[in-house]
């Protein structure tokens, strides 16, 4: 397919076109960094330590939710404002999210503070002492880390707001590509440290982002930079409103991936993970990919909603169902080879086996379609069925997942998830038609 085709049009479709262009060199260079984190990290821990790393990172992702939504929600109003060129509007929106997420950082880490004597990381995350020593210390300094990374992140949904996804792809390739670096050195200079793997993992990022701030809102946007005399509270509504839809879909959406990995650990045990998260991560690569293409979309589509143009957004998802044809066929031709690239990739420290690639190679199939369905609907604003349906899954996933864990091993578990995601790649279809043809009635149209 030709993708210059694909994007060719008015001027927010040339935009579209070059940040997919940009995106594609640096998301090349993450899913290498990304793929290259196994074996360095595996060639620094213990994979018994590495178990626990992969599963206690899908706990402490949790916090990325704590922003209520803030993040997504000011996305999208800002988003509009942009659309209606109301400049003062959007350094409000930004201005009242900044400083309420430096709030809610605060109360976080006092909570947490308070918190920390009192929980046993070791029983939580099913650890032997003799193994893994010190992880109180280890969470609760990634914690402190990650509620630093929490609030200044919001500069990339200023990019992503602008239809500039390419320069938020750079700060996390760059995040990303900094880990990778200085945990290659600590291979050659020093013996393993699950403390130093977990603190660089979580600063790296942040680093980036705090030289970012004041590139952001001292040179390339101005007029947006964050005031405490622009901190409306009034505004705060307009935010949560949104942004209350976004965190149950963020929250459910991690709850899904932190209960896999602690499922796994419970049933298996923590070098078990390993072998998951090695398939999760091969084939992950396919939904990167389809970022290049629809992370644009989201913004856009909001942009081209407020000014009624609903053929911009028809047309394009015609475009994108290609897209998604073509990454399907990708994902089997993956699965086809995958035992040989799992041999090169990790040699033979760690067993995958076809079955766990053919059901996350499933599961991936149905992600990606529903996400691409998704990723309009965020940007129309329709979200009250997604939440809906979320919470369901999420609700379910532990009892569902767990007795097929126990029968099937981790294929069980894999299985769980793509009967469970199945119904939100149909609603989100449904819906998007609905909605793009006018005929949307009741939650349909929420």
């Amino acid at each position: 397919m030709d993708v210059r085709g694909f994007l060719k049009g008015n001027a927010r479709t040339v935009k579209a076109r070059k940040n997919v262009l940009a995106s594609v060199v640096l998301k090349g260079i993450d899913g290498l960094v990304y793929l290259l984190f196994v074996p360095v990290t595996l060639g620094y821990l213990k994979p018994y330590e590495y178990g626990v790393w992969l599963t206690l990172n899908s706990i402490l992702v949790w916090i990325d939710s704590f922003d209520i939504g803030l993040g997504n929600g000011m996305r999208n109003k800002l988003a509009e404002a942009f659309a209606h060129e109301e400049k003062e509007q959007g350094r409000v929106y930004v201005s009242t999210t900044f400083f309420m997420l430096v709030i809610l950082m605060g109360i976080m880490v006092v909570a947490g503070s308070l918190a920390e004597p009192f929980v046993d990381w070791y029983s939580i995350l099913s650890t032997n002492p003799a193994e893994v020593g010190s992880l109180d210390r280890i969470v609760y300094l990634t914690f402190l880390v990650y509620c630093l990374n929490f609030i200044f992140k919001f500069v990339g949904n200023v990019y992503l707001a602008a239809q500039l996804p390419a320069v938020n792809n750079f700060f996390v390739t760059a995040g990303h590509l900094i880990a990778l670096v200085i945990i290659f050195i600590l291979t050659k200079t020093t013996s393993g440290s699950l403390l130093l793997v977990a603190v660089i993992y979580c600063a790296s990022p942040l680093a980036v982002y705090l030289l970012a701030y004041p590139v952001t809102f001292f040179k390339i946007f101005p007029y947006l930079s964050p005031s405490i005399r622009f901190f409306k509270k009034k505004y705060l509504g307009n935010l949560f409103n949104i942004g209350i839809l976004f965190f149950i879909l963020q929250l459910s959406g991690i709850l899904l991936f932190s209960l896999a990995n602690l499922l796994i650990s419970h049933i298996f045990g923590p070098e078990n993970v390993t072998p998951y998260n090695i398939a999760y991560r091969y084939y992950s690569l396919v939904p990167m990919l389809m970022a290049l293409i629809v992370a644009p979309m989201w913004s856009a589509t909001t942009d081209a909603y407020e000014r009624g143009e609903i053929d911009w957004i028809r047309n394009t998802m015609k475009r994108i169902r290609k897209i998604l044809v073509m990454a399907i066929l990708i994902l089997v031709a993956m699965t086809a080879v995958s035992e040989w690239i799992y041999k090169i990739w990790v040699g033979d420290e760690v067993e995958i086996g076809f079955p766990i690639s053919f059901w996350m190679a499933l599961y991936t199939a149905i992600l990606i379609v529903s996400l691409a369905y998704s990723n309009f609907l965020n940007g129309l604003g329709k979200l009250r069925l997604q939440t809906i349906n979320t919470v369901i899954v999420a609700l379910l996933f532990y009892p569902v997942c767990r007795i097929l864990g126990l029968e099937y091993g981790i294929p069980g578990v894999l299985m769980g998830m793509c009967v469970l995601n199945l119904s939100g790649l149909i609603l989100n279809v449904i819906q998007f038609h609905k909605v793009i043809e006018g005929k949307a009635r009741g939650i349909w149209e929420k």
